[in-house]
């Protein structure tokens, strides 16, 4: 199978035409490669490092879920001109898919973590440019601050837990979906989840009565690029390998 044939097979797969997202530039195939696909390189971003750990890995195919074009021209200079000389240099091919994986109901990051936690009797949650990408549900009633020890030991990252007392519904967003807190709030959930927040956040929780985690941008965001490799691995014995680098943020 070659890079359009496994991009054809992800754009239906992942519904990419039908999600609005920043632009349509940052889903689909981003950069061409040649010969059959042998081996996929994850990761979160598509930065120098996780392009430099897939060319010693001997991957010709990236999947990641930021990729490098965010739509417009940009001039090919600098690190950008970096990045793309390494991958074309190395024929390695990259994949990027942004909200369309966040929001997949099977394979995407926010499904990953409601399992992570054991959320159980999902509904959509989380509305975005006319999109619901997130998830609700109920976890078995516990402090809060043993729901957040059980998100952090699962993601093997530290989670900020904002507030206290019991919780039992909860919603989820990942990535920089703090401003979806208010939604948490009409709706009287007892915790919101997402990966990073800004300053006014902690008090818009404390005041609406919801416990607020942040459990990081990049960390909420590895389930679903683990998920696809291991989904291309079932369907066409297509090896993967998941390539971290965390950012702390």
């Amino acid at each position: 199978m070659d890079i359009l044939q496994l991009s054809h097979y992800l754009d239906n797969l992942l519904d990419i035409d039908a999600i609005k997202d920043s632009s349509r530039a940052v889903n689909g195939l981003q950069v061409e490669n040649t010969g059959e696909i042998r081996k996929i390189g994850l990761a979160v971003d598509a930065c120098q490092v996780t392009i430099d750990m897939a060319i010693a890995k001997e991957c010709n195919m990236m999947f990641v879920h930021h990729g490098l074009f965010w739509g417009g021209l940009q001039p090919v200079r600098g690190p950008h001109y970096q990045k793309l000389a390494a991958l074309l240099g190395a024929n390695l091919g990259l994949y990027s898919a942004h909200v369309p994986l966040d929001m997949h109901p099977v394979l995407g990051n926010n499904r990953a973590l409601a399992d992570l936690i054991g959320l159980e009797g999902l509904e959509p949650f989380g509305e975005y440019e006319g999109e619901t990408i997130g998830l609700q549900g109920r976890v078995p009633q516990q402090p809060a601050k043993t729901l957040g020890d059980r998100l952090a030991a699962g993601l093997g990252s530290p989670v900020r837990v904002i507030g206290e007392g019991t919780v039992e519904t909860v919603g989820l967003v990942s990535g920089g979906a703090g401003d979806m807190l208010r939604q948490a709030i009409d709706r009287n959930l007892d915790c919101y989840i997402t990966g990073e927040g800004a300053n006014h956040h902690f008090h818009e929780a404390q005041e609406g009565g919801c416990v607020f985690m942040l459990a990081g941008h990049y960390a909420t965001e590895t389930g679903g690029v683990r998920a696809v490799g291991r989904h291309l691995k079932e369907k066409f014995n297509i090896e993967s390998e998941f390539l971290p680098f965390p950012t702390g943020l």
